[in-house]
């Protein structure tokens, strides 16, 4: 029994060792490219930028590249995924992956209730003097819950609470039916669009307004 419990640890350490070569050479290969990107912006755009005297200050060139890099390795995670599997279950893993890249660094996604304003072109549903209480992060929701979910426009599927938080355009969904598939759970709303639990932005608690108490 020794011997076969040796002989797993070490085929795990040797995974491992190939996953961790593997996570190092891309990581060279991410620093070169942000290199190359940086210069690329040098030579053809940053020339002729009015903020050309102060970029090494607001470090505008930086930011650019770090961002264009990491869209690019999201956009070859998405299609990755995307040429194997439904598209629905790509936008259920993509919220899982920042979801735990959240987690890892410390947030805890608990369900919990705030009061948000939110502005007439976040959501066309309220006016600009209402205040919405929301259940963010929600571990369950039952059918005939009032929902805020994306827009169809959005591009990428975006972590819940955040994308709403941030001032992500939404609309109000009722859950139609609520299901577990595979490893995810699904909200079905309206004409059989289903939205994975975790790109939900919230439940619609209550909608404030002046004069209204909590």
């Amino acid at each position: 029994m020794t011997y076969l419990l040796s002989r797993n640890r070490l085929q795990e350490v040797i995974i491992m060792g190939a996953l961790q070569e593997r996570l190092d050479i891309f990581q060279e290969e991410t620093r070169t490219a942000y290199q190359d990107i940086m210069k690329i912006l040098e030579d053809k755009y940053c020339w002729k930028c009015p903020m050309r005297s102060t970029s090494m200050n607001s470090r505008c060139r930086e930011v650019h590249a770090g961002r264009v890099l990491q869209e690019a390795m999201d956009q070859g995670i998405y299609n990755n995924l995307q040429s194997k599997i439904p598209r629905v279950e790509v936008n259920a893993l993509i919220a899982r992956i920042q979801k735990k890249r959240i987690k890892k660094q410390g947030g805890a996604q608990r369900e919990k209730k705030i009061i948000i304003q939110v502005k007439g072109d976040q959501n066309p549903n309220f006016n600009h003097d209402e205040w919405l209480v929301v259940k963010i992060n929600p571990k369950r929701i039952a059918k005939g819950d009032k929902i805020l979910i994306p827009y169809e426009t959005l591009a990428k599927p975006l972590l819940g609470a955040y994308a709403l938080i941030a001032g992500f355009p939404s609309q109000i969904a009722i859950a139609n039916r609520v299901f577990h598939e595979g490893n995810f759970w699904y909200v079905e709303v309206g004409e059989k669009e289903i939205v994975p639990l975790e790109s939900v932005l919230g439940v619609l608690v209550n909608v404030l307004r002046e004069g209204n108490s909590i």
